[in-house]
């Protein structure tokens, strides 16, 4: 038994934003209602409670153990690094949800557009740009669970290793809550709050960095049916008749108006994630670091867990940066598609729209974030900056 999106007969409608939808709707949050129900803001309350009460616990136990136990400390502070920025975007994703869901409802629209044409290259591109949006948001997804499950499993090993010795009940991760909260017979619960915390840590975080891939290879996808459209107007004919040229330039006009409103969208959208996206980054270049400064440190079994911590974080920036690279190539393509096709057969309108398509797909289009753009050049120094941070912690260390 697998799950049901990776059916290929799952329908499309539910692949679009499908990893959002999903990760932040176990937490309580749901896009496109106006109002959440009770039920869905106490539960939504409680895990922006658990996560920030959590990152609080994370912090004291570093802090404490800074001097006396630098190693314990960075183990605490490094997953306490993404669970500040996880905690950031749960509260921004909330803040904004309307412009979320509105932004969310319009590529659904421009898609649907799309869809009307019946053209078998834009249903195979549909569907494997919503498979790959749903499948690699999903794979994140699982990593960060799988990189939860580690930490678990690593408490529970370590307890039990010791339990000839004089007990110690650990938290999965490196907390320090009340001493009430160490002890039988509250650690239970106290350990399935500590658990949970890192649950919502993987949701938060996923949802987030779904809506930001997705949003990008829908909008590469429409980019890429503008390309078609251009293609099919401006093939070669010979003779064009006034009627033929006026209903070319009618096209052009059309395809015009679509490429200012992608442009428009995308604008929307870099003003709602551009603090979101810049945090992450930001702190993510400091979880790699400092997640390979762990592995340098431990030795055994520890060190999987940090393998797999910082697989699941890399992952998670190299799909801004893939789906930031496949939205700004394919938006440079247009005056590509518009140049290769049989403008010069046509008149002199139509020649002067193809020339406007042409300048204006000179500027790609990018998700703008504040000093830079995601893409694949980013996502390379973001690694060498990672690697400048452990190289300078081993000289010291």
């Amino acid at each position: 038994m697998y799950p049901k999106f990776l059916d290929r007969n799952y329908p499309l409608e539910k692949h679009l934003f499908f990893v959002t939808r999903y990760s932040f709707g176990l937490l309580g949050l749901s896009f496109g209602q106006k109002h959440l129900s009770w039920w869905q803001l106490i539960w939504l309350v409680f895990n922006v409670i658990n996560l920030a009460h959590c990152c609080q616990a994370e912090f004291v136990f570093g802090w404490i153990h800074l001097r006396t136990s630098p190693v314990d400390a960075m183990d605490a502070f490094c997953p306490l690094a993404c669970s500040l920025t996880t905690l950031f975007k749960l509260g921004w994703m909330w803040w904004r949800c309307q412009e979320v869901a509105a932004l969310m409802e319009r590529i659904r629209q421009l898609i649907e557009e799309q869809e009307k044409r019946r053209d078998k290259r834009r249903d195979v591109a549909q569907r494997s740009c919503y498979v790959m949006a749903t499948r690699c948001g999903m794979l994140v997804f699982t990593l960060g669970s799988i990189t939860t499950g580690a930490f678990v499993l690593r408490s529970l090993w370590e307890m039990y290793t010791r339990r000839r010795q004089e007990f110690k009940f650990d938290m999965p991760f490196r907390m320090l809550f009340p001493d009430f909260a160490h002890r039988m017979p509250w650690f239970p619960l106290f350990y399935l709050y500590s658990t949970w915390s890192g649950q919502v840590t993987v949701y938060a975080f996923v949802g987030t960095d779904g809506f930001f891939f997705g949003f990008t290879l829908y909008v590469a996808f429409l980019l890429q049916a503008l390309q078609w459209d251009i293609q099919d107007t401006l093939r070669p004919i010979q003779d064009p008749s006034p009627r033929d040229s006026d209903i070319c330039c009618r096209r052009l006009a059309d395809i015009v108006d679509r490429h200012y409103e992608i442009e428009t969208i995308v604008e929307r959208f870099s003003g709602l994630m551009a603090a979101p996206t810049f945090v992450h980054f930001l702190s993510a270049s400091l979880v790699i670091a400092t997640s390979l400064i762990d592995i340098l440190l431990y030795s055994g079994y520890n060190i999987i867990r940090y393998v797999v911590y910082t697989f699941t974080v890399c992952s998670a920036i190299f799909l801004y940066c893939y789906g930031g690279t496949e939205m700004a190539t394919k938006s440079l393509s247009l005056g590509e598609a518009a140049y290769s096709s049989g403008w010069y057969e046509w008149d002199r309108e139509t020649r002067r729209r193809v020339f406007l398509i042409i300048l204006r797909s000179q500027r790609p289009i990018t998700a703008k974030v504040p000093f830079f753009a995601p893409s694949l050049p980013v996502f390379t120094a973001v690694i060498k900056f990672t690697g400048s941070i452990v190289a300078l912690a081993k000289t010291i260390l």
